[in-house]
């Protein structure tokens, strides 16, 4: 559009300033082609139209798109007719994949070493912290779900091989009781092969909207068969087969290759009839000896409560409290 802002957008421009000035809260704006208030070709030469901290151009970017200044601006319209590109000379990046935008430009530097988070808030005290570190888990792990977190099970796992050579990832708990902390995975792994060979390994789970961490240490074992049976019948069947196509780990020499044994499996299958869990997946538990509970305090000043075990078959916890 060209000149000033139509009803109702003027109203709403005036509200997002006024809001921006009032308020000192910056909402972040998204413009799609032309910002509201903008000339075509000009930009703001008013200075009274939208100032999008991010544009999104449709099929080609307009005149007024080299005056953005925001740091975000993506091109959109990723099937542009090739004799428009033609007449246009219009030089179109690369769209990745099944993207429909692409990034134009250089995304804004970033001072990693400025990055930081000041928390505030809760606080762990000995006093208030659950004397079994079991039960103190279920506390934060419910505090984490009810939350909304995304995956409040995500955790990652350590490992290391026989010689001391570590390796982590991000697994999901689908277990944990008196006994251990339960996940599931092809006994093929990598992570499984370091397992086998050395059982010590470790877990955190990180909420970062609560400021909360957990890290546990521990020697892992392989769970029961009824036990794997049971969880792996419960997933879905496109999973169950997912499970029986993947050779963990395993180098593949393309997506196709995977893409088709899976659509064979299927196949197999598709009468509804039962899925045998395959012997190469099943689930490990891992039994602590340490359980760490970590609260972000202001100043980095961040409450430690640990407790500690001599082995996993000793029922007697020792709680102290380490330094940030």
């Amino acid at each position: 559009m060209a000149g000033n802002a139509r009803p109702p957008f003027d109203k709403i421009l005036q509200l997002l300033r006024d809001i921006n000035i009032n308020t000192n809260t910056q909402i972040p704006i998204v413009s799609v082609d032309i910002p509201s208030g903008w000339d075509v070709e000009l930009g703001d030469k008013d200075g009274l139209g939208l100032k999008p901290d991010m544009l999104v151009s449709l099929t080609a970017p307009k005149l007024c798109a080299k005056t953005f200044r925001g740091s975000h601006h993506f091109l959109g319209g990723r099937f542009v007719p090739p004799g428009i590109a033609e007449k246009y000379n219009l030089k179109l990046p690369p769209y990745p994949g099944s993207s429909v935008c692409v990034r134009i430009g250089k995304p804004p530097s970033v001072d990693v070493s400025a990055l930081r988070e000041n928390y505030v808030g809760a606080v762990l005290l000995e006093e208030h912290i659950n004397k079994d570190p079991f039960k103190q888990f279920q506390e934060w792990f419910e505090d984490a779900v009810a939350a909304g977190l995304t995956e409040p099970n995500a955790m990652t796992l350590a490992t290391a091989t026989s010689e001391g050579h570590p390796s982590a990832r991000v697994v999901l708990l689908k277990g944990y009781d008196h006994r251990g902390f339960v996940w599931y995975t092809n006994y093929g792994s990598r992570k499984a092969s370091e397992l086998l060979s050395n059982p010590w390994a470790s877990l955190v789970f990180f909420w970062d909207k609560l400021h909360r961490q957990i890290r546990v240490e521990g020697k892992v074992e392989k769970v029961s068969d009824e036990e794997s049976d049971e969880y792996f019948h419960s997933r879905p069947r496109g999973s169950q087969i997912g499970a029986i196509v993947s050779r963990q780990s395993e180098v593949l020499p393309g997506r196709q290759t995977l893409d088709d044994q899976y659509k064979s499996i299927c196949e197999k299958y598709a009468d509804g009839s039962y899925i045998p869990r395959p012997n190469f997946w099943g689930g490990f538990r891992l039994l602590p000896v340490s359980i760490e509970f970590w609260q972000g305090r202001e100043s980095r000043l961040h409450d430690r409560l640990v407790f500690t075990r001599e082995g996993v078959d000793d029922d007697q916890w020792r709680m102290q409290r380490l330094s940030p």
